[in-house]
């Protein structure tokens, strides 16, 4: 089972909010980002609760014809391919006329529709790949607390009520076709690097601060004592080299175009660190490019 990453758009998110002030629009996109992934984690534990022979793969970008399409979670069971998105959704829904409201009345995307796009790209992609398998694919409203009324018998959706009792199926204990393996490899090879839907937040370098924040209260570090960075706020010590790394982890996100320099770190880190200790950390964990006054880093691949 392949280990979930946080998304990348939620990641980006998450560092500008130590570093500027989010309007209210991206503070209700980072929101729902960070409501989808709990829900992706919490059905996580359901598949790893599964004793059967299976494969999952989680949070799989994928191409065909041009068209981009994600999903949430394969499982590969017995000789068919489940497919699974997941809907964090908290509150009270209904359909009507095929379509999908909040208690308010306002329409909202069916995930019904997208799932049945997904299904179909998928389809054609294994048919490419010279594999032809069954597909079983499911909406799963994973919240406890959500209630879609005037759902129609709909073999698509899996309601939270619903769960425990679908997932009993998977444990009984007979063989994985002996292809899925291969499968699961060679979509994992093909899979895209990450999203092209990544929304778009209005920033700049000079708008941001700078700084290393604390992994532990995510205030920003200022003090330097010998080979450690010290939390004022916490108290929590790290490193230098493990603060630097973060950081720059942070840097490489927001300004993946901008080079890596020693004079750009120190300004970006706005820590006591000399030259000489910011050359060291650069040197040995990333490529130098250049002997010259413009030499940069590059991650090393």
């Amino acid at each position: 089972m392949n280990k979930r990453k946080k998304p990348t758009e939620l990641l980006l998110f998450e560092y500008l909010l130590n570093r500027k002030t989010l309007t209210q629009q991206e503070l209700l996109t980072y929101k729902n980002l960070w409501r989808g992934y709990q829900g992706e984690i919490l059905f996580d534990s359901y598949l790893e609760e599964l004793s059967c022979d299976s494969i999952v793969l989680r949070d799989v970008w994928l191409s065909k014809n041009n068209r981009i399409f994600q999903l949430d979670h394969l499982l590969f069971y017995k000789d068919c391919i489940y497919m699974f998105e997941v809907k964090n959704y908290s509150g009270d829904f209904y359909y009507e006329n095929e379509k999908l409201y909040k208690e308010t009345g306002q329409e909202i995307d069916d995930p019904l529709i997208q799932l049945k796009r997904s299904e179909s790209l998928l389809r054609q992609l294994l048919k490419s790949l010279g594999y032809h398998y069954h597909l079983e694919s499911k909406v799963v409203f994973i919240n406890s607390e959500c209630t879609i009324f005037q759902a129609s018998r709909n073999n698509n959706i899996l309601l939270p009520t619903q769960i425990n009792r679908y997932f009993k199926q998977f444990q009984q204990h007979v063989s994985l076709n002996h292809k899925f393996p291969q499968l699961a490899k060679r979509l994992e090879s093909i899979q895209l690097k990450q999203s092209s839907y990544i929304n778009i937040v209005n920033y700049n370098y000079d708008q941001l601060k700078k700084g290393i924040p604390c992994i532990s209260c995510r205030q920003f570090l200022n003090v330097v004592k010998g080979k450690q960075t010290f939390c004022s706020s916490c108290s929590n010590r790290e490193f230098v080299h493990d603060s630097v790394l973060r950081n720059l982890k942070e840097y490489t996100l927001l300004f993946p175009k901008e080079r890596i320099t020693i004079e750009k770190m120190q300004e970006w880190c706005d820590l006591p660190i000399s030259n000489q200790r910011m050359r060291y950390i650069l040197k040995k964990y990333l490529s130098l490019q250049g002997n010259t006054k413009g030499a940069y880093y590059i991650p090393i691949e």
